[in-house]
Formats: C-alpha cells, structure tokens, sequence
C-alpha cells in the first residue's frame, strides 16, 4: 500500500454510508489519496487493471475513526488525580501539575505519545484541545494524522499564554498559518463557559463567525457546573451561549451530562453539535450524556476518549463498547446503543461535528482515503457474524492492522511507520523519572 494507485480488499468493508451495509469480498480502489472507487473486487480488477492490488481476507475495512475530544499531552499524566471529583481533580490535581511540568517539550512527547496509541488503535483524526497548540499542530503535521486543533481560551494566565486576550491572539495567528493545511484544522477553544469571561466569549463567537471556524468547549460537564450557572446567570450555560451567540452548527459542545428539555431544544434549534466521552464521565463521576434523546431531536453526537488522564487509555474502540452498554443499561432497552449506529458516531458523526464529513467519515468516491482494517483472526472474534458487532462488543484497539490517511500508510502490519515507539516510550519514562 505504497503505490499512490491501488486498490484494498477485505472480506468485509464497512463504508458506513448508507447505513448499516455490510459488503463481503468488496474493495476500495484508492488513486493519489482519494476514493476512486467502492465495487466486488472482480469488478474493480478490471476497472482499475494497472493499481497495485492488496487482499485482506481476514480482515474488516472501515473509515478511520475520529477521536472527536482529547487532550493529547495529557497522555503523561494518566494517573494524576485519580479518584478526584472534577473540580478538586482540575484545581488540586491537574492545573498545579501543568503549571509545573507541561512545557512545549512536554506537550511535545504527550502528543506523539497519544499519537502512537491513537494510530496503532485505528484513530485517523482526533480533536485536540491543549497548551501550545503550535506544538500539537507540529506533531500532527510529522506524524501524518489529520486533526483539528483547539488553541485554549482561559481566564488565568498558563504555559503557553498570560491571559485570554494573548491566547487569543495567537489562536489568531496559528489559524492563520495552518489555513491552508490539507490535514489540520485550528478551532477556538474556550475551556468552559466559566473560566472564560463573557466578553472573551463573545469575541470567539465574532472571530469563529468571520473565519468560518469551529468552537470547542467543555459543557454541562457536572451537575455541580451547572448549578453553578443556575445561581451565578438564573440559567444555564447553554442559555449563556445561545444568549452570546456561540450556538450553532460550529460548536462543538462536549461531556454534555446535565441537561433540561429547554437546552436540548436550543442546542436542535441552532443545529450545535456534542461530544460524547463516555469513560471520562464515568471516571469522575460526572454523569452521562442523554445520547439518544439529543439523536432523536436531529442532534449530531460524536465520541471521544478525553484525555489520558481522565481515561487512562486512547482506545476508541474501546470508548465505543462502554458507550453502547451504557445506551443499552440506562434506557433498560437492548436495542439502544446500536452497533452500527456507534460506529457512526466514530467516523461519519465524528467528522460531521468537526466540520469534515466532505472530506472523510464514510467509504464514498471523492473522499480522502482514510481507512483502517481490523484483524479478525483472533478468538475473541471468530466467527464474525455481524461486522458490526463484532467490532464495537468483541474488538479492541489491537486487532488493528493497517491504518491509512490521505492513502499513506501510518500503520502497516500492526507496526507504525512514521513514529519509533521503543524510542518513544523511553523517552517518556526518562521524563516521568525527571520530575521534582
């Protein structure tokens, strides 16, 4: 999978549009990055008769999925604050430790780290919100993902910037240089409605606006956030962003677990999207997300693993397992949480919230080559039944194999191939031993 022309083959393609299609002994003809073609592969050999062919027969071929919340760097902090509620984790735990340790060297390594473990588990794009945004964006660039970059906007002063007004201003400026890039967005990223002051809030509603740009911020996350609101504004934070003028189909809204029927009808009103990260909430008991209530009021939904340090692990495969088993316990209801419907919400919702879905999220001609195959030759997946299934309930992260993006091979054989891991993990463990 090295020639710019060639066609990938499987035993099973997922191309998740239409839904719910499962194709047997189908190939996705690829030509300089780009879908050229979804047929049986007989029909494709001889459409295509010059293109390099390669058979996966055990194996099942999908869109790569789309980490739609993270915090890369945070990859060296798994373990900081655990067993801490979400206030008491952020302000004795979390931000006292990055004041002290997560320089643009150390966001450097977090960010190639969680790379490494994103790709190797089948994530092709990921949302990223963290400090020093110019140095997650310069990882992205090296190691070939595609992502969108969340600069953060925040009250108080941090690593990267000494007020709102100056994070802005660079934000302003990274946009600027990376408007261009064929894999990387730039986003503003108010942390919360919150720790950001309204009239910061209202100046990324004007610049998002102006530049077409998204916006991802941290919402609803706990009752407590919310109640919050309700004695500082009378309302909730929902009501403050529709009132600001945030709400709308550029705002990513994420965690999302404390929510009254008014501010779902603003968020389906303004056509606002949400990210899902099941594990996180549950880790620090933050609450769920009513996923299928915002689905059936037209809300698109996506899924992200958060940070390591809220999670402990990048595997959205294994996000999407805990979110469906999570669908099916609170609505007491099996048929919730559908497997084909969580893998939507991976890859075509995923890149519907980042503003991307013309360009990856489904196997459809015209569309980048982003694609991953997933190895069933395992015995906690023999026989596949239901590709779907099998997938979201019996794989993980390591049953993948190759791993594509724009047609490039970042994942071959279960090896990746832009990053040394050995090198990698060493170096992450010389500077965990580094810390004073």
């Amino acid at each position: 999978m090295q020639a710019t022309d060639f066609i990938l083959s499987a035993s099973w393609v997922l191309p998740i549009a239409p839904d719910n299609t499962a194709l047997r002994d189908h190939g996705v003809a690829v030509s300089q990055g780009r879908i050229v073609g979804l047929a049986p592969i007989k029909a494709l050999q001889q459409q295509y008769p010059t293109f390099e062919h390669t058979h996966l027969e055990h194996h099942i071929v999908l869109p790569g999925l789309v980490n739609a919340h993270g915090h890369g760097a945070m990859s060296l902090m798994r373990g900081v604050g655990a067993g801490l509620p979400l206030q008491e984790w952020l302000n004795e735990a979390i931000w006292p430790f990055e004041a002290r340790h997560m320089d643009a060297s150390a966001v450097a390594l977090g960010t190639e780290l969680a790379s490494a473990e994103m790709l190797l588990a089948g994530t092709t794009t990921f949302a990223d919100m963290y400090f020093f945004p110019e140095t997650v964006a310069r990882v992205a660039h090296q190691t070939g993902m595609r992502c969108q970059i969340a600069a953060p906007v925040i009250n108080f002063a941090t690593n990267w910037a000494k007020d709102a007004d100056d994070s802005l201003h660079k934000t302003l400026n990274l946009y600027d240089e990376y408007r261009h890039h064929p894999l990387i967005n730039i986003a503003f990223g108010p942390h919360s409605a919150y720790s950001v002051e309204q009239k910061h809030l209202t100046q990324i509603a004007m610049y998002a606006d102006e530049l077409d740009a998204s916006i991802h911020i941290h919402l609803h996350e706990n009752k407590r956030e919310v109640e919050q609101a309700q004695q500082q504004l009378g309302h909730g934070y929902v009501q403050l962003l529709n009132d600001l003028g945030l709400l709308g189909p550029r705002l990513q809204a994420v965690h999302m677990t404390e929510l009254e029927p008014a501010d779902i009808e603003m968020m389906a009103a303004t056509r606002a999207n949400v990210v899902h990260c099941p594990s996180s909430n549950m880790q620090l008991a933050s609450g769920s997300c009513p996923v299928a209530t915002l689905q059936d009021q037209g809300i698109t939904v996506a899924i992200g693993t958060d940070g390591a340090a809220s999670n402990n692990s990048q595997d959205l495969f294994a996000e999407l397992r805990l979110a469906s088993l999570l669908a099916k316990h609170e609505a007491a209801d099996p048929t919730q949480g559908d497997a084909s419907m969580m893998l939507k919400m991976a890859t075509l919702d995923g890149a519907t919230v980042l503003g991307m879905d013309r360009e990856i999220g489904s196997i459809e001609p015209g569309k980048s080559a982003d694609l991953i195959a997933v190895d069933t030759r395992r015995a906690n997946m023999t026989p596949v039944h239901n590709p779907f299934a099998s997938l979201v309930h019996n794989s993980s992260g390591s049953a993948v194999s190759d791993v594509l993006v724009a047609g490039r091979a970042l994942v071959r054989n279960g090896q990746l191939t832009k990053i040394n891991l050995d090198e990698l993990c060493r170096k992450a463990q010389r500077w965990q031993l580094q810390l004073a």
